[in-house]
Order: C-alpha cells, then sequence, then structure tokens
C-alpha cells in the first residue's frame, strides 16, 4: 500500500509540473507522465477528421443529441468531449470560481439588489436557445474595445462603470458579476473576464461560474428554454 501511495505522489508531482509548463493545452503531444513502470500520455483524445467539422448546433446540443443533425456517427460524442480547450480552475487569486448552489444563491440574492449581474457570455443564438434564467446576455466580444466599442460602453453602462478620461475608468458603483459559458472548455466567459481585468475592474467584484450551460444543464437544473 505505501508502495502504490508513493508512486502515485511521485506521479502526481510529475503531473502537476508538466501540467504547468504546458499550461493546460492538453491538444497535440499532451502531457507525459510515468507510473507503474509505465508511460502515459494525457491529452485530449481527436480524431482528424472529426476535428476539421464545425458540429455545433444551438438548436440541439443540449437535448441529448449533442451534435447537429447529420453529423458522422464517430464524431457525435467526439464534439462534446474534444471540443475547445480546457480551462484552469482559477483566473486569479482574487476572482472566485464558483458551482451551482452558489450561482442560485446569487440570483436568490440578486432579486432583492440592482448591484449583481449574473452574466451569460455566449453569442445571442445560444443564449436565445437556452440559458439561466435572470441571466443577461453580454456575448464575449462586447468586452473588447478595440473591435466593439460601441458595444463596450454599453456594458461599462450595465455593469456600473464610467469612463472619466480617455482608459481610465471610475468603478465606485461597479456591480458584482458571475459570469459563465458554455463549459469547462469554453473560453468565452474567460475572455470576457480578462478583458475586464485589463481595464481595471475590481477582480473580488468578479465570479467565474465555470461549469457553464454543460453543467447546469448536466444537473437538470431549470432553464430560460422551458
Amino acid at each position: 500500500m505505501l508502495k502504490y501511495t508513493l508512486k502515485l505522489a511521485l506521479a502526481t508531482s510529475l503531473l502537476t509540473l508538466a501540467v504547468n509548463a504546458s499550461e493546460l493545452n492538453l491538444r497535440g503531444d499532451g502531457v507525459e507522465v510515468k507510473y507503474d513502470e509505465k508511460t502515459y500520455n494525457i491529452k485530449r483524445i481527436h480524431d482528424e477528421e472529426c476535428r476539421q467539422i464545425n458540429g455545433a448546433d444551438p438548436k440541439n446540443i443540449w437535448s441529448g443529441d449533442y451534435a447537429k443533425e447529420g453529423l458522422s456517427s464517430k464524431c457525435v460524442k467526439k464534439f462534446v468531449t474534444t471540443v475547445g480547450k480546457i480551462t484552469p480552475m482559477k483566473i486569479t487569486d482574487k476572482i472566485q470560481t464558483i458551482g451551482e448552489i452558489e450561482v442560485i444563491n446569487f440570483i436568490k440574492e440578486s432579486q432583492e439588489r440592482d448591484d449583481m449581474l449574473l452574466i451569460d457570455a455566449r453569442l445571442p443564438d445560444w443564449f436565445l436557445q437556452m440559458s439561466i434564467p435572470t441571466a443577461e446576455n453580454i456575448p464575449f466580444t462586447y468586452f473588447n474595445k478595440d473591435k466593439y466599442p460601441d458595444d463596450f460602453y454599453d456594458v461599462l453602462d450595465m455593469i456600473g462603470v464610467k469612463e472619466v478620461s480617455k482608459g481610465k475608468y471610475d468603478f465606485t458603483q461597479a456591480k458584482e458579476l458571475v459570469l459563465f459559458c458554455n463549459g469547462v472548455w469554453c473560453p468565452q466567459s474567460t475572455f470576457a473576464i480578462e478583458n475586464l481585468i485589463k481595464i481595471g475592474y475590481p477582480e473580488e467584484k468578479i465570479s467565474w461560474y465555470r461549469g457553464g450551460m454543460y453543467s447546469w444543464k448536466m444537473l437538470n437544473l431549470t432553464t430560460t428554454s422551458e
């Protein structure tokens, strides 16, 4: 038992070092670890043919079929299990990563306050198909000031921020935010959060629901599609 425990600890240590070095990029060669005299390559297993297919369809991805009609049977499951890039558990030390209970408590509290905002950072087609009740759809692209300046200033208004001079912002009335997108493989909410950090938004006022719609639906929680 002790021998097994020591080997497991060593393997875990090696894995941690390798993951940090690769910044969680589990595509391509993956992360190689040695355990019990064997070598394992931890990676997201792709079928090259399936990687070239856009299998997303917001109309039925949450129905249980996941992928759009007509997709090759060998690619249907792989689309959901290999899409996107795995996000880390934390974005920064100050930004909380939260789960479903915390999201529900946030929603309940926000019913009595106007300084709390639940943000669905996905594109409108996805939001209209299904979302979490009370969520406001602010697509991740709108957080990009350089490409979408008009939308960016609309976002500032929604989250309680004022630009006092070029590149200088007043966060006195900044709201408490929870952002989410499709799941742990979805980079849209992290993109939005990273852009908020760039302008100096107080990180202690940002929370991230990493599991997103995938975890929410997996637990059969109420959605706006019902």
